[in-house]
């Protein structure tokens, strides 16, 4: 795997002491497109960014260990996709999403090669003529530690949480217009990718000499990626529980509640207007996350009662 070292060009220094490196505007591009309002709040995307950077630094920690576990810091710090998708074993469901996200971005980068009939360089000929694909280091890492057969099961695997955030923005764009569809799709596309490479990792580890690949430099983007998704996803769970009317038979209907498993487009009409996720309902859904007396064993653990157990929103 090739690695790409991310560190800063020397003449962008002092640009990056006078004007620290923000994705506060992208932040509010990515909450429109997983079901915010049209102009998200400026507070809510302050907080929604600084908790992305928390928990970016916090798993470039656990990825450093992880490397290092693995006998790859000989040559200094050095942090791999595998390092990071190691972090994943335990969520098979958040695993499929990340692979499935890199075998489309794969394939869209082989469409670019497939030019006067030249095949991509992981793209080669079987016994029996059929195309089939190299395994590059990735896979073959996720097949080392696949130990029991269920990590890789697709069969298996329902991803309810990504079904629910498709059918969150079906029902969103039925009662768009032209242009607030346009700047909808504009919003969905929103990344963490920038032309400016250096941007995002300025970002995350300013002032280090920590090397990452170019791929782990992918899945890092693609998980401060998810936890703006989650957030969003939490906040919206508050405002329904905010607004919930208990008692009443019939009060799925009146929030508007969609049902991935029952769903059905005629059932519902056009949807109100979004009002704005505020700073309280994201404070309340990370306070609810993050608090240790959810937890199994939460009341019975010395640490319960102290300072939340941040743990990984994207994990």
């Amino acid at each position: 795997m090739a690695e790409a070292s991310f560190t800063k060009p020397a003449n962008d220094s002092q640009f990056l002491r006078n004007e620290p490196v923000n994705y506060t505007a992208e932040i509010r591009q990515m909450m429109h497109g997983f079901g915010d309002s049209s102009e998200p709040l400026l507070e809510s995307a302050k907080i929604v960014e600084e908790v992305v950077l928390q928990q970016m630094r916090t798993m470039i920690r656990k990825a450093c260990e992880v490397s290092e576990r693995r006998g790859n810091s000989k040559k200094g710090i050095c942090i791999s996709a595998e390092d990071l998708v190691f972090l994943l074993r335990k969520d098979k469901v958040k695993l499929q999403r990340l692979l499935k996200y890199l075998e489309l971005k794969e394939f869209k980068a082989s469409l670019h090669k497939t030019i006067d009939n030249e095949l991509p360089e992981d793209i080669i000929q079987d016994e029996n003529g059929e195309k089939s694909k190299n395994k590059g280091p990735l896979q073959s890492f996720l097949d080392l530690i696949n130990n029991t057969g269920e990590l890789l099961e697709d069969a298996s695997t329902v991803d309810e949480v990504k079904q629910q955030r498709c059918i969150r923005a079906e029902v969103m764009t039925r009662s768009m217009d032209e242009a607030r569809y346009l700047k909808f799709s504009k919003a969905r596309n929103a990344s963490f990718a920038n032309k400016n490479r250096h941007k995002f990792n300025d970002w995350i580890i300013p002032e280090s000499d920590i090397t990452i690949s170019k791929q782990a430099h992918t899945v890092l983007g693609y998980l401060a990626f998810e936890v703006v998704a989650q957030i969003v996803d939490f906040a919206m769970l508050v405002r329904q529980d905010q607004n919930k009317i208990y008692g009443d038979a019939i009060d799925r209907l009146r929030l508007s509640y969609v049902n991935p498993c029952t769903y059905k487009p005629y059932y519902h009409g056009k949807v109100a207007v979004t009002k704005p996720i505020t700073p309280a309902e994201i404070i309340e859904a990370l306070r609810r996350y993050w608090s240790p007396q959810l937890d199994m064993t939460g009341p019975f653990n010395r640490w319960s009662m102290r300072k939340p157990h941040l743990k990984l929103l994207s994990c």
